[in-house]
């Protein structure tokens, strides 16, 4: 399965120790820093919006990296309330009696992003870029991939291989998106007008250039079929080397669970025919 949304190797029950505490500062650190890190993304994103709305309008949207700013912003506020939240918890030492639909839904929209802004970011400055580049645009192509591994390094959010498959069902929408916009032909604002073609007929990248259905196709494909398990194994690698350097986090991934049935056996101790037949061996 690579679709999970669960919190391994914590308990679900367990998870605020993973969502509102690190292990380089208290849970009120913590909790602030997340603030701080919404504030960021808040506030470049409406800045970015005032700063390109008024030339592009609609068209906007259509770029990959606006679409994932959008939902960078969205999964930080939830990613800042589950903090809270856990940091409640843990403070109180409770725990909920199952993992909570929003933590489900933070946990897909967190790993479609964290491989996504590596993604957008070498998009913009591979095939985009041209010229001095403004503040703004560097903030939201290269300052979101900071933050956000910047917290991932600094956190223990729980990513594991089996989750990998989330960046494929953005990389999915975003191709269907591109298909979409090829044949309405929505085309480009004039700033990013190209040569080739009439502007309303202009792809968004030239990688998705849907005049020329084999080579995009190819392209699509060739990302469904390398880009979730070298994601996926990437951010394994990062994942351990982070944990290296975590007692707690550690501890748990070597952890065994006691089987239900083995760990009732053991509460409830030997048997009392297997104390009689102990006895009987024993001369008792």
């Amino acid at each position: 399965m690579f679709f999970a949304v669960d919190v391994a190797p914590w308990e679900p029950g367990d998870w605020p120790k993973a969502y509102a505490t690190s292990p380089y500062m208290s849970t009120n650190s913590w909790v602030f820093f997340r603030f701080l890190v919404l504030l960021f993304f808040v506030g470049h994103f409406v800045a970015h919006l005032v700063t390109y709305w008024p030339g592009e309008q609609f068209t906007y949207f259509i770029y990959l990296s606006r679409w994932t700013i959008a939902c960078e912003v969205v999964q930080e506020c939830i990613y800042f309330l589950l903090a809270f939240w856990g940091s409640v918890l843990v403070e109180n030492g409770l725990k909920t009696p199952t993992l909570p639909v929003l933590v489900k839904i933070h946990m897909a929209l967190k790993c479609m992003v964290l491989p996504t802004c590596l993604l957008s970011a070498g998009l913009f400055w591979a095939l985009v870029a041209e010229g001095p580049i403004p503040y703004i645009s560097m903030a939201v192509h290269g300052g979101d991939v900071i933050a956000i591994h910047l917290s991932f390094f600094l956190g223990r959010f729980p990513y594991a291989f089996n989750k990998c498959g989330w960046v494929l069902v953005w990389g999915g929408s975003y191709s269907i998106w591109t298909v979409l916009h090829f044949l309405l032909k929505i085309g480009t604002d004039d700033s990013t007008a190209c040569k080739e073609y009439p502007l309303n007929e202009c792809p968004i990248y030239g990688l998705f250039d849907w005049h020329y259905p084999y080579r995009a196709g190819l392209v699509v494909c060739f990302g469904a079929v390398v880009g979730p398990p070298l994601f996926g194994g990437f951010y394994i690698g990062l994942t351990m080397l982070r944990d290296r350097c975590d007692n707690s986090a550690r501890l748990m991934r070597k952890a065994t669970l006691v089987p239900q049935e083995e760990n009732v056996k053991l509460q409830s101790g030997p048997h009392p025919s297997d104390q009689l037949k102990c006895g009987l061996n024993c001369g008792v």
